[in-house]
């Protein structure tokens, strides 16, 4: 198992993406995400400079999300570590993602956006899989209160989130079924 061979291996790089969500006003909540990549050896960089371990990137995006639609209302954005100065100027594209729902067919605008020679590959790859604590963080403060029932499944404003996005909440998957019995049962 591959498990079993990097049991007594040291890294040589790791690249941790961690992403919170807060609650803000109005069904509206506040998403962070944080990309750091870091190095633990020397290499060679394509000049025959060395570079030294340590941090090469440290990224950071802020969005507040509004509900109905969800949507980005407002994106800011900053890159504390960066290997090279002139990285900080593709965070004029942040603005841009303002107004952008989330629904299907993000990851591909946001590449629009901010992706190859228009951006940052680090920060349009935050971007993109902040998507998803995005809808669950909005989701999540949504759902401290009660939901009340609908008449039917098509009625829910979120499962155009949830239908056929995993195997679990497929048609006529296991979340689907328990849905429609807690429908007939109400």
């Amino acid at each position: 198992m591959l498990a079993d061979l990097i049991k007594n291996r040291t890294n040589i790089h790791t690249r941790d993406i961690r992403m919170a969500t807060w609650p803000h006003q109005g069904g509206q909540v506040i998403v962070s995400g944080e990309l750091h990549d870091i190095r633990y050896i020397p290499v060679f960089d394509i000049t025959g400079q060395v570079r030294e371990p340590g941090t090469i990137h440290h990224i950071r995006l802020f969005c507040l999300v509004a509900p109905d639609p969800l949507r980005i209302i407002e994106a800011q954005a900053d890159m504390p570590t960066i290997p090279m100065a002139e990285c900080r100027t593709t965070l004029d594209r942040v603005p841009m993602l303002e107004g952008l729902e989330i629904k299907p067919g993000f990851t591909r605008k946001v590449a629009e956006i901010m992706g190859g020679t228009r951006g940052c590959t680090h920060l349009c790859t935050l971007t993109k899989a902040m998507a998803q604590e995005m809808v669950h963080g909005w989701l999540t403060e949504k759902h401290r209160q009660p939901m009340v029932l609908p008449d039917n499944i098509a009625d829910i404003k979120e499962s155009g989130f949830l239908v056929d996005s995993c195997r679990m909440w497929q048609k006529d998957g296991p979340k689907i079924q328990a849905l429609k019995q807690a429908i007939q049962q109400n």
